[in-house]
């Protein structure tokens, strides 16, 4: 491999499976080079956060320590990765009257929320490990589908002929088939192990050429992910270098080293076994993705533009973490030598008697007393060691100790009020202003963290919106059962369109560990603003009703600072849009009112009297037709009896008149002569 150590040109390298091979083993170790020094300082690092010592010396050469570095470790990954993430999707620019972006961005919040429990939790967690550890985090996303077979059946036609008994004769029009039909998908995250990875020496990401994944795979999991031939041909390797490797030590199995290279020049995936002369596989890019890489940017600590290389924290205050360990490797042997002992003068038995044998209220005899009294008694005969000097400095190395502790606090960032310690006389301002200030050096930590798994969760979306069906959306979406369900057509067209990225977007995760206490307080100081402008808007409102749409407006751009407030920001959404289809009409004036009032009053006393004059005038009226019907009929009845009294007198004249004319008949019938 050493004579492509310098490539110019993949025209070095034919473009055959054994030019690939061969171009791949020369960038894999130039790049194994390059990392050796960080990943060396990676394994350095683990064995101080687990206090891996070395077995064969004893306690007392080992010496003691006091391991802070796991403290803060975990100290700062409880801070970073305090809760479970949720995933929110919305409407980029909040428009009211965007549907299709809003049930879009439902629609894909459900799917990513879907599984993001334990795995996806365990992977980023995973990740976060590595980045306080050795530097760096890494994950990936993949694809996953399953398929069931589909039996279709011949499909027969009529010829137009018939048989003998007049039936038609049928022919096969298509043969029977069977087709791959998918009845479930994933996009799952996994978790990258540090060991595992190599990438193209390089300045910054952005310059990187190509990624690489390690993966140790058994004989069956080699036949089957490359056939039969690559996969029986692939050496395996024993457990001791593969634990070498990054594998894992006492395993039982062997299993072979697979490098799973994405290039990003060509947009290919090479698989490349370092045993073999050719590559194993070659594939065009497999999931399609904006950036191509399975996996975002890195988690990355103190990188620089000139190498593209992580740094672990604990080598930046690697000094102050050996000097606390040396001091109290110091101040526990001098506890320990920190004891009453002392020495006596070997002829005065009596001393001797007495500190050996000696009870409670006991008196001793002492032979020569006045020579043991000339020789200064007990103080004269014992000397003991200088405990007084044994524990002045025992605390002047606590001192120091303390000090190099807080100045540990001040390299890594870890401020006192954050590990709940302070001073009795400080003040709650002196309080809030340390913690402020820790916080923002943490700050960076924290939106590194929540970038990388948001990044996660885009890819995520990506490979849901390149590869899986429209069925298996909407299913896994469960939107069939919201009155949303006549807007998934126009929501899955805008995912799957280009102008997808300009109209929704998914939204960091709260993933930091909360203060309570702070988020009551934040809710409460909201609580009194919102009092204080309604209060402020309510005359606006009553007098101009056009306003309220626009103090909406404000109101939610007020809001929008707040975490969690995008349920919120949906509901006064549907109320400025239903303020402005509806817009609310002015209060009355009450003197307008009052005045109305007084008009309706003096209308109502005016209708009642209307009421009783028109009551009067139909009883008028009713009389007087009452009375032209009783007057017609005593006239009528009067004429009737004229008429009948005119008949009589007529009848009695006519007879009177026939009387008259028969006695002038008969007289003058007397008066004729005889003849």
């Amino acid at each position: 491999m050493s004579q492509y150590a310098a490539i110019e040109s993949k025209r070095d390298f034919a473009n055959t499976p054994e030019g690939m091979q061969q171009r791949w083993l020369a960038e894999l170790a130039a790049a194994k080079k390059a990392a050796k020094k960080w990943q060396d300082a990676g394994k350095r690092v683990t064995k101080v956060y687990l206090d891996e010592r070395a077995e064969e010396l004893n306690v007392a050469m080992r010496g003691s320590k006091l391991n802070l570095f796991s403290s803060n470790v975990n100290t700062m990954r409880a801070m970073l990765f305090g809760n479970v993430p949720r995933v929110e999707v919305g409407r980029r620019y909040d428009d009211a009257d965007d549907d299709a972006a809003r049930v879009a961005a439902e629609l894909m919040e459900r799917l990513l929320n879907a599984d993001i429990g334990k795995q996806f939790s365990w992977a980023i967690g995973q990740s976060l490990d590595d980045r306080l550890l050795v530097g760096a985090g890494f994950g990936r996303v993949r694809y996953e589908a399953e398929f069931e077979s589909v039996q279709h059946d011949a499909i027969e036609g009529e010829t137009g002929e018939y048989d003998e008994s007049g039936n038609p004769i049928m022919r096969e029009l298509a043969p029977a088939y069977t087709v791959e039909r998918k009845t479930f998908e994933a996009a799952p995250v996994d978790y990258v192990n540090w060991r595992d990875v190599l990438w193209s020496p390089a300045r910054t990401w952005d310059e990187v050429r190509w990624f690489a994944f390690r993966s140790y795979l058994t004989r069956d999991a080699l036949i089957e992910r490359f056939g039969a031939k690559i996969g029986r041909a692939i050496p395996l390797e024993g457990k001791q270098k593969s634990a070498k490797g990054g594998g894992i030590e006492h395993d039982a199995w062997q299993k072979a080293e697979i490098w799973e290279i994405w290039c990003i020049e060509d947009h290919k995936v090479y698989w490349c076994s370092e045993g073999m002369d050719v590559i194993c596989d070659v594939r065009d890019d497999p999931l399609r993705l904006s950036s191509f890489y399975p996996m975002p940017m890195p988690m990355m600590a103190n990188v620089t533009s000139g190498k593209y290389e992580p740094r672990a924290d604990y080598l930046l205050a690697q000094d102050q973490y050996q000097e606390i360990n040396e001091l109290t490797t110091r101040i526990r042997m001098l506890v320990r030598a920190c004891r009453v002992v002392g020495v006596y003068d070997k002829s005065a038995t009596g001393v001797q008697r007495m500190l050996g044998e000696s009870s409670e209220n006991e008196l001793i005899p002492v032979d020569s007393w006045a020579a043991f009294a000339e020789k200064g008694g007990i103080k004269g005969s014992t000397d003991w060691l200088p405990i007084e000097q044994i524990a002045s400095v025992i605390a002047l190395l606590v001192q120091q100790r303390n000090e190099l502790i807080n100045l540990m606090f001040q390299v890594t960032g870890m401020s006192d009020i954050l590990r709940g310690s302070t001073q009795q006389n400080e003040t709650a301002t002196a309080q809030s202003i340390k913690a402020k200030f820790a916080s923002v050096r943490v700050q960076q930590q924290q939106d590194e963290f929540a970038r990388f798994a948001t990044d996660l969760q885009k890819l995520r979306a990506e490979v849901i919106i390149n590869h899986f069906d429209d069925e298996n959306i909407i299913a896994q979406s469960n939107m069939e059962q919201t009155p949303d369900r006549e807007m998934l057509p126009q929501a899955l067209e805008l995912l799957r369109s280009r102008f997808a990225m300009f109209r929704v977007a998914i939204k960091s995760e709260t993933l930091a560990a909360q203060d309570m206490a702070a988020i009551r307080q934040e809710k409460g100081e909201f609580i009194q603003g919102l009092s204080s402008f309604l209060q402020s808007a309510q005359p606006l409102i009553e007098k101009y009703p056009a306003a309220a749409p626009t103090l909406l407006e404000l109101l939610k751009w007020s809001m929008s600072g707040f975490k969690g407030a995008s349920s919120i920001e949906g509901v006064l959404d549907q109320a400025i849009a239903s303020l402005q289809q509806n817009p609310p009409q002015a209060p009355p004036d009450p003197a307008a009112a009052k005045a109305k009032e007084m008009q309706g009053k003096m209308q109502a006393e005016m209708g009642k009297e209307q009421f009783k004059a028109q009551a009067k005038e139909r009883e008028i009226r009713a009389q007087t037709q009452a009375d032209l019907v009783r007057i017609g009929a005593e006239t009528q009845a009067e004429m009737r009896k004229q008429q009948a009294q005119f008949l009589f007198d007529t009848e009695q004249q006519q007879r009177q008149a026939g009387l008259d004319a028969a006695t002038n008949v008969v007289g003058m019938q007397n008066r004729r002569p005889a003849p």
